[in-house]
């Protein structure tokens, strides 16, 4: 069975997808089986991320009574699961037979990653649902820790497993909170901190995960993988950054 992990926000514009793109892709990296899932129908960006317009979405699937493996997409070393890009496939979105279509897939792969949506609405909820695990990210911003205090509540009220939080797009700067201070605060693991990347933009206007953009900028991700899975991190060697590049 597929081990089910939510990646959440209280809020958008925190890097929540970034992080959840390219945590899927180290996931991939270690040989593991992972699809990507965009549970946020209202805003749905993963497929916007990678530069396609899927035929099928989730939304097909949930409103048409759909195989959920048609929807299923290869996209480098992972499995996308698209959302609609069209407002239009909301009407009559039903998302009470989300668990029975992941439980058609539960088999086929090693994790299932959620790309919720931000704040606490009824597609976050429902992501959350679905999940054995989340994992919340934040910026080192006031409002934002301010925010995942709110989303461990919500979590643990739920009766699923916080795993931690991630600092996304620390710069370092003396007006920000230090990622230790924010875990301590939320009293949760400190899992991983992304840094501010310039690259990380450009990985996006390529439509290419940062980790394959620029894999030595992005060790961080490995190191949340092994984690996540309890395997031991290695730092690449030259020839293995190169061979990574190629096989995706």
């Amino acid at each position: 069975m597929a081990r089910m992990i939510s990646i959440i926000s209280g809020k958008g514009g925190v890097g929540k997808t970034t992080v959840a793109i390219n945590l899927a892709c180290a996931l991939g990296l270690l040989n593991k089986k992972v699809s990507l899932v965009d549970l946020n129908f209202t805003t749905s960006h993963l497929a916007i991320e990678f530069g396609f317009i899927p035929e099928i979405t989730l939304n097909d699937v949930l409103t048409n009574n759909l195989e959920i493996k048609k929807a299923v997409y290869p996209f480098f070393n992972i499995n996308l699961i698209p959302a609609s890009l069209s407002l239009s496939d909301l009407n009559n979105l039903e998302l009470s037979n989300l668990k029975e279509k992941f439980e058609e897939i539960s088999t086929d792969f090693d994790i299932i990653l959620f790309d919720s949506a931000p704040g606490f609405g009824r597609e976050a909820l429902t992501s959350i649902q679905l999940s054995d695990e989340a994992i919340l990210v934040s910026n080192p911003a006031t409002t934002s820790v301010a925010d995942i205090i709110k989303c461990k509540s919500l979590v643990s009220s739920l009766g699923k497993t916080v795993l931690g939080v991630v600092i996304n797009r620390y710069r370092k700067k003396s007006f920000e909170i230090e990622p230790q201070e924010i875990a301590n605060l939320v009293e949760l693991p400190l899992l991983a901190v992304i840094k501010e990347n310039e690259n990380i933009l450009k990985s996006e206007a390529k439509r290419m995960p940062f980790i394959f953009y620029k894999r030595n900028e992005a060790e961080e991700f490995i190191k949340l993988a092994c984690l996540l899975t309890g395997e031991e991190y290695k730092k690449p060697s030259f020839f293995e950054k190169i061979f990574s590049i190629f096989k995706s």
